[in-house]
């Protein structure tokens, strides 16, 4: 019984799976089928490119994708996302947009038939239509502006009490003196 479970090992070892020798044989001829590739996704030296096609344990049959997300997102950075995520899907899986985010001017930035291109997209309030057919690509960026606003109206709030209070003052004078 040693001896069998030994041979059977070295012989799984020795041999190619039929799915890698399939793989193999469609690319030469520049046809695969890319459900059927089995490459790790997260590992630490990994070269990470634009372009490059990544699997996930995790996801089974899914290529994913590097998209960079940055400004006002939960967890900015280099993500890994399924090929086909939308805009939405996408923000959603980095975390989705902190409570400073200004949701009416994302952009992205893809390339699109050789060309870089900066994209706006609205999405508050669900987004706009054009969000439903944009699918991310390799290699996108994605940038979520910080909402000013919020510094504005604080801003804007002590500047309004400190007129208030010099105008009671002027007020409270005349009538003392009157």
């Amino acid at each position: 019984m040693k001896k069998f479970s030994i041979s059977l090992l070295i012989y799984s070892l020795l041999t190619v799976p039929t799915w890698a020798q399939k793989a193999s044989t469609q690319a030469s001829k520049g046809e695969y089928n890319i459900r059927e590739l089995a490459l790790p996704s997260e590992v630490d030296n990994l070269g990470k490119k634009a372009g490059s096609i990544f699997y996930s344990p995790s996801v089974k049959g899914k290529v994913l994708i590097p998209v960079h997300m940055w400004g006002e997102i939960k967890n900015s950075g280099l993500h890994f996302v399924p090929l086909d995520t939308s805009l939405i899907n996408g923000l959603s899986l980095a975390g989705g947009p902190t409570s400073n985010s200004n949701l009416e001017s994302v952009v992205v930035t893809t390339t699109r038939e050789g060309k870089r291109e900066k994209l706006q997209f609205d999405v508050s309030e669900g987004g706009d239509l054009a969000l439903e057919d944009f699918k991310l690509k390799p290699g996108d960026t994605i940038f979520v502006e910080k909402d000013t606003f919020r510094q504005d109206r604080a801003y804007y709030t002590s500047l309004f009490g400190v007129a208030l209070t010099v105008l009671s003052s002027i007020l409270l004078y005349r009538q003392v003196k009157d």
